[in-house]
């Protein structure tokens, strides 16, 4: 595999990972009906993430590739299995938010690796584009570490209930 295969490949878990949260934040959205700050923020994000997966689909076919159906079908089934894992807890927001925090962090760990290997190969263009990627991952997660608070303390209320 040359490195320009590499970075397609790793282009494509990149991929599959913003479909399969497609699945998980569409189920979040649903859950944080509730929470008009975190539900319009989630939804936000959702379509953020869908800009992400057409994103970087361009990339992988302006290096000559395409994207990995078998991934992709892959990836929204686990999608849908982690955000249905939590639906009947009454803690939902609280396990959704570390699910989703942990979610974006490791997205910002893939969009680093991802502008290390562009730039390395050449691709600033495709650097600049992953880039505007992270801004918005980690946007997303210091949203959700300054919401977890107020969802634990929601959560804790409920149960005193």
């Amino acid at each position: 595999m040359t490195s320009r295969e590499r970075l397609i490949d790793w282009l494509n878990d990149a991929y599959a990972m913003e479909r399969s949260l497609e699945e998980t934040l569409e189920r979040h959205l649903k859950d944080a009906e509730g929470e008009p700050e975190v539900h319009a923020r989630i939804q936000r994000h959702l379509e953020e993430t869908r800009r992400q997966a057409e994103t970087v689909e361009s990339c992988v076919q302006s290096l000559g590739g395409k994207v990995s159906k078998v991934k992709s079908v892959f990836a929204e089934m686990m999608g849908a299995v982690q955000g249905m894992a939590n639906r009947p807890a009454k803690d939902t927001l609280v396990k959704n938010s570390l699910a989703d925090y942990a979610a974006e962090h490791f997205e910002i760990a893939c969009y680093k690796a991802l502008i290390v290997a562009a730039r390395e190969l050449g691709e600033v263009g495709i650097a600049e584009r992953l880039t505007g990627i992270l801004r918005e991952e980690e946007a997303m997660a210091r949203f959700l570490e300054e919401k977890l608070p107020h969802a634990v303390r929601g959560a804790l209320a409920d149960a005193d209930a």
